[in-house]
Formats: C-alpha cells, sequence, structure tokens
C-alpha cells in the first residue's frame, strides 16, 4: 500500500507564525527601531485587512508627529510609559485634542487619519505592539511634508518668514532623538 500525499491544502509548519522580535528592522533611526509584519512580509496576513508592528524607543524619544491616511491603529505598551497626544475632528468643525499616557498592559485606538506624536516618557526603553487594519499601512509625518511642500507654503500657513524653517531637521521622518539639554520638550 503506497502511503497518503499530503493534502493540497496543507500549509508548510511555519506558513501561520512570524518572528516579530526577530525581524530586521524596517526602520531605524537614532538606536529606536521599528519591526513590522505586513502582507509583504508575513503571505498569509494578504487580504485579511491587519499587519502588526513592534516600536522600540529610547528613553526621551519622540514619534513625530503623524497620520495613516488608510488605517486605524491600536497600541498595546509592553514596556515602558508612552505619552500620545492625539487630534481629530469632532464632526462640528472643531477638533478633539487629547494627551494620554499609556503604561504596561495598556491599550490606546487612534481613529484612521487622526494626527497624533508618541514620546518615550519613561527612564527605560519603551515597546509598543501596534495594530493597524491595513495589510500595508501607509503614514505621512510632518518632516516629509515640510520637505514635499515647501517652506513658502508653510509660511504663509503660520504668518511667518520663510527663513523660520530654512534650519528645520527634515531628516528626522520617523524619530527625533530626545530633547538636548536646556531645551523644553
Amino acid at each position: 500500500m503506497k502511503p497518503k500525499k499530503a493534502s493540497s491544502t496543507t500549509a508548510p509548519a511555519n506558513t501561520f507564525t512570524f518572528d516579530l522580535d526577530g525581524a530586521k528592522p524596517s526602520i531605524s533611526e537614532y538606536g529606536n527601531t521599528i519591526r513590522e509584519a505586513n502582507q509583504s512580509d508575513f503571505p498569509v496576513l494578504a487580504g485579511n485587512e491587519v499587519s502588526f508592528f513592534t516600536i522600540t524607543m529610547k528613553p526621551g524619544a519622540l514619534r513625530v508627529p503623524h497620520w495613516h491616511p488608510n488605517a486605524w491603529e491600536l497600541d498595546y505598551c509592553v514596556q515602558g510609559t508612552a505619552r500620545f497626544w492625539i487630534v481629530g475632528p469632532d464632526n462640528t468643525r472643531g477638533s478633539v485634542k487629547q494627551v494620554v499616557d499609556v503604561k504596561p498592559g495598556h491599550i490606546i485606538f487612534i481613529p484612521q487619519g487622526w494626527f497624533h506624536a508618541i514620546k518615550n516618557v519613561s527612564t527605560t526603553d519603551l515597546k509598543l505592539v501596534l495594530t493597524f487594519n491595513s495589510g500595508l499601512p501607509t503614514d505621512i509625518g510632518i518632516p516629509v511634508g515640510l520637505n514635499g511642500i515647501g517652506s513658502n507654503v508653510f509660511a504663509q500657513t503660520f504668518d511667518v518668514s520663510p527663513e523660520v524653517f530654512n534650519h528645520f531637521n527634515e531628516n528626522n521622518k520617523f524619530f527625533a532623538p530626545a530633547s538636548k539639554a536646556g531645551r523644553k520638550s
């Protein structure tokens, strides 16, 4: 009697697992990292509109203000304390503004398209696990916007001289390091 062949619906053993902590960082700036499991990295997620990220930040580091035009975000704090600034519309042409500290074991939800920033207010590294309702979430941050739109548009927006923006650091695409001594954070 011949041995039975495995069913064509049987998946290889590693298809449904992914080592997120062991993945190479997709972003690394100033010792802060982002690792991701999206539909490109973890194909079993394709078509399921979900992706997972870890973000590890040094004490005092800032995830620059940004928004995700194609996904909401749900973050779980594993280690450290994160301060979140969240801004979005309130449906009356006003805005909702919140500053929230998130500690280990807590989760925070950020609606799709809402502007937000994250700072590690701990004396130790901060680690968050992020979930998005998109297989490939996108991100637009202030440094990218300033670089793409230009200082003249921002100068008119804020009613200041374009020279105000000449010394802005546009290299901090994802993270800004801890504030230098003597500078307010």
